[in-house]
């Protein structure tokens, strides 16, 4: 087994695929990384001496979520093109009848496929991770619970991406057909986002909460979500059983066994749709109101808000980003309704909460306020707080910027090491090809 998956990882690095791969990530990364920084910098000359806008400044959402970015356009579009060839290149030279007959199963084979698939995007994660030497050596801080969980929702996202390149490779005979599929599969998922920003439908805005990006969302906002991360693990185990049907030249009835397998996982995606467990990780809680807030807030009965408002509606965006994605992890059963017609066109911009069958209305999205009313509908009191924010903030300016090291690394060194290790193992391989015909 051990051979097998050395095998499999030496058939990944002699393709000319993965030195297009690397390049793209390297250059990719360090220009989104580069990028951030400068933005970061920049806007921080303003809040060294503004304690109140200082707070605003997280490194975690202000450096590493867009420099991540970067890798999320690689995984996307360039590594479906790397993972396709380690079946299809089976396909195309007939080998797998000829490696099934030495002592390993086709399921070992698969594994093995899969396996050696996983190592090569943990390989790309490792050289992100020198990223955080050169933020340190500016002088940078380094949320590392926001950091390691946006790695992680980006692993969880390559492992989708491995589990449709798979799939789509073992039914395409071609490797073009394969990617144009995988491609079009992934960006589905924006299609849908989008659609849901422009209010095409309510169907798309309800199919928008299931989007790949919408569930990795969480992960980029510093949200451990509980169904977030079954729900990657479920698509994965989908696609790789198909692929893996699919894979398997012997096995009969697939069209029963496609049905058992579609039938087990939606079972399992109804079955976390009611798991609502979300923690906010981040140093400044910023996803989350204060303790006494959030007491008082599981205190309350369940909570009905009508909008008056287009659901494309900035203000609407700013309620839904800000005020409603605290709630939500306080209070799951929210009911939120809009209103349409007339009774829209009448009472645009307004805002009716109610509990208990009492009802008030507000046209400001402003916290206090809206806590102000619900103590009023509830009836109950909430508890004086020390409104002082003890989150400080990490603005920072780089002065002098030495960017020298960084492109030596990654736009010199590490583009050099994949080369090398290409070309050792093509000569390695000509070599023996030689003295065999010799």
């Amino acid at each position: 087994m051990i051979n097998l998956l050395l095998k499999e990882i030496k058939d990944f690095f002699k393709s000319k695929t993965i030195l297009i791969y690397f390049l793209l990530l390297f250059g990719i990364m360090a220009y989104s990384f580069y990028s951030a920084i400068d933005l970061y910098s920049k806007a921080s000359v303003a809040a060294i001496d503004n304690p109140l806008y200082a707070a605003g400044f997280e490194p975690g959402v202000g450096v590493f979520v867009p420099t991540l970015g970067g890798f999320f356009i690689v995984l996307s579009l360039i590594l479906p093109f790397l993972l396709i060839q380690s079946i299809n290149n089976e396909k195309r030279y007939n080998t797998l009848p000829l490696i099934a007959q030495f002592p390993h199963s086709l399921s070992s084979i698969f594994t093995i496929k899969i396996l050696s698939a996983i190592i090569i995007i943990l390989v790309s994660i490792l050289f992100i991770l020198p990223l955080l030497f050169f933020w340190r050596s500016y002088g940078g801080h380094i949320p590392w619970q926001e950091f390691i969980l946006l790695l992680f929702g980006y692993f969880l996202y390559a492992l989708f991406i491995l589990a449709v390149s798979f799939f789509s490779a073992s039914i395409f005979q071609t490797s073009a057909q394969a990617s144009i599929f995988t491609i079009a599969f992934i960006m589905l998922s924006w299609f849908i986002d989008f659609g849901k920003e422009m209010n095409i439908s309510p169907f798309i805005k309800k199919l928008s909460s299931w989007t790949i990006t919408r569930q990795l969302k969480f992960f980029e906002d510093g949200i451990l979500s509980v169904q977030s991360i079954l729900y990657f693990m479920i698509l994965f185990s989908f696609f790789a059983f198909l692929s893996y049907l699919f894979f398997n030249f012997s096995i009969k009835n697939k069209t029963k066994k496609v049905l058992i397998i579609i039938i087990i996982h939606l079972f399992l995606l109804l079955f976390i749709s009611t798991i609502k467990t979300k923690y906010d990780i981040t140093e400044s809680k910023r996803n989350s109101f204060s303790p006494v807030q959030n007491s008082f807030l599981k205190k309350l009965p369940e909570i009905k808000i009508k909008v008056y408002l287009e659901p494309t509606d900035s203000r609407y965006k700013d309620y839904e980003n800000d005020f409603l994605k605290k709630l939500k992890l306080v209070k799951s059963d929210i009911k939120i309704i809009f209103a349409k017609g007339k009774e829209l066109k009448n009472s645009y911009g307004i805002f009716k909460y109610t509990i208990n069958g009492k009802t008030m209305k507000t046209y400001s999205n402003s916290e206090e306020e809206i806590f102000m009313i619900f103590k009023d509908l509830s009836g109950l009191k909430m508890k004086k707080e020390d409104m002082k924010n003890n989150f400080k903030g990490y603005p920072l300016v780089i002065k002098n910027r030495q960017s020298t090291p960084f492109i030596i690394i990654y736009l010199i060194l590490f583009p050099l090491m994949i080369f090398s290790i290409y070309y050792k193992l093509n000569f390695l391989d000509r070599r023996k090809k030689h003295e065999k015909i010799s």
